[in-house]
């Protein structure tokens, strides 16, 4: 068996065979050298609390998409800085800013839909607050 692409790093054949093992190993079928390749950590993200997989990172911004929306539906401040503060207060260390805002986008346009025929005044000044967010997402993506 030939597996594209490898070949042995001691004799160079590229007849190649997996060995089951605990970790991705190799096995040279001509002059029987086995070894593990090298392989850098997969899918993983560095954030300021360390490395963690994409797919927490997704779910984190999940968790702070419905944080932003709970803190704009307790009726407390609709502003767009204050939202971006309180969501980063909980989430700064696993998001970027551009995400932060990004994800309290995505709130302020949930919430606007549920706000949209029951109060008036609140969706117009929470429209005006959610194209604030918007100029800061345009200066953060023009300063990068």
């Amino acid at each position: 068996m030939s597996i594209q692409g490898i070949a042995c790093p001691k004799c160079g054949s590229r007849r190649i065979s997996i060995v089951v093992a605990e970790v991705l190993t190799f096995k040279c079928l001509d002059c029987g050298y086995t070894w593990a390749p090298n392989l850098p950590a997969q899918g993983l993200v560095s954030t300021k609390f360390g490395e963690v997989h994409w797919t927490e990172v997704k779910k984190i911004m999940e968790d702070a998409v419905n944080y932003a929306y709970k803190v704009l539906s307790s009726g407390g401040s609709l502003s767009c800085e204050d939202i971006i503060n309180k969501v980063q207060e909980n989430y700064g260390g696993y998001l970027s800013l551009r995400e932060i805002i990004k994800v309290v986008i995505s709130s302020i346009k949930k919430y606007l839909e549920e706000v949209r025929y029951k109060d008036a005044n609140r969706y117009s000044v929470l429209s005006v607050e959610l194209n604030k967010c918007r100029e800061l997402l345009q200066k953060g993506v023009k300063a990068n």
